[in-house]
């Protein structure tokens, strides 16, 4: 498929939910329990979006595996159940928005989310990269099974998503599996978002450049940036990739949608608000952004 950029992409989906719907994400599965609490929810999240003016719905799923369940109590066909819905619920939301707006020329996009390895630890590992002793191998098969389980869905995905990753270790496991892709199915157009500290480290400390380079020259990654990162960061980080891509003449897309700048408190679960941004100061630099480094760009929320 070929992008129409800029892309805007989604908002916090969590947040949302939180807000429109009064769901209590606090549990380890996070947005992913509404997947089996609330599933219209999710849908009129996802329809939301759109109508603001969104080109991207990203689906549910950045919580959803078959460790995360398993470990809230699910069976291994729950789990499977409803990691498959949260891709069907996107699409579905899609074609529900298409057919209220049949006079609608703008592109309106579905993207997989597959949260880093973090997300399933429940324990704020993925702002600083500290998987314990886990083995790159451990973290490829943890990918590429998860993977496997979402691409069996009916509906297709216009791209995978990978987010938040924060360490160089799984940086390097997402280039070995899509690198290493044996489904019989096309493997759908892949970007990779980066949880950042400063301006020029991920959150394990890290060199932005190095874990950069680590994609480089996988083709099937067409764009990479940040996410789920303070705002104060986002333009010299944004400048950091925009530069190396120019260096590497790789042509990959620059992506950024970091978070309204609240500090998560992962002992409490919950939001520390006192450092938001304001949403129109967040709305000026993202299209700074665009101005910037675009038109390749997708631009968009997190959290």
């Amino acid at each position: 498929m070929s992008f129409q950029y800029p892309l805007i992409l989604d908002g916090g989906f969590a947040t949302e939910l939180e807000r429109s719907f009064a769901r209590d994400l606090s549990g380890k599965l996070w947005s992913a329990q509404c997947l089996q609490d609330d599933p219209d929810a999710i849908k009129s999240v996802h329809k939301m979006y759109y109508e603001a003016g969104a080109n991207v719905a990203t689906t549910c799923s950045y919580q959803a595996s078959l460790e995360g369940f398993d470990n809230a109590g699910y069976s291994k066909q729950e789990a499977l159940q409803l990691m498959h819905k949260s891709i069907t619920l996107a699409c579905e939301a899609r074609e529900e928005y298409k057919q209220a707006h049949p006079n609608d020329t703008v592109q309106r996009l579905v993207a997989l989310s597959i949260g880093c390895y973090g997300a399933v630890l429940a324990n704020g590992a993925e702002y600083t990269g500290n998987y314990g002793d886990i083995t790159l191998d451990q973290l490829v098969n943890f990918h590429s099974d998860r993977l496997n389980i979402f691409l069996e869905n009916q509906y297709t995905v216009d791209f995978v998503l990978f987010e938040t990753i924060p360490s160089l270790l799984e940086a390097q496991a997402i280039e070995k599996v899509v690198r290493g892709w044996k489904n019989q199915r096309k493997l759908p157009p892949v970007a990779v978002a980066f949880q950042c500290r400063s301006q020029d480290q991920i959150a394990d400390g890290t060199a932005l450049v190095q874990a950069l380079d680590v994609l480089n020259d996988t083709d099937e990654v067409f764009a990479i940036g940040i996410n789920c990162t303070k705002p104060k960061f986002v333009e010299q980080l944004l400048s950091t990739v925009h530069r190396f891509n120019e260096k590497k003449g790789n042509n990959k897309a620059l992506l950024a949608y970091p978070d309204g700048g609240e500090e998560w408190d992962a002992v409490a679960r919950s939001w520390d608000k006192t450092a938001k941004l304001p949403e129109e100061l967040f709305g000026c630099m993202m299209a700074k952004c665009v101005r910037d480094f675009g038109p390749r760009v997708l631009i968009g929320g997190c959290c």
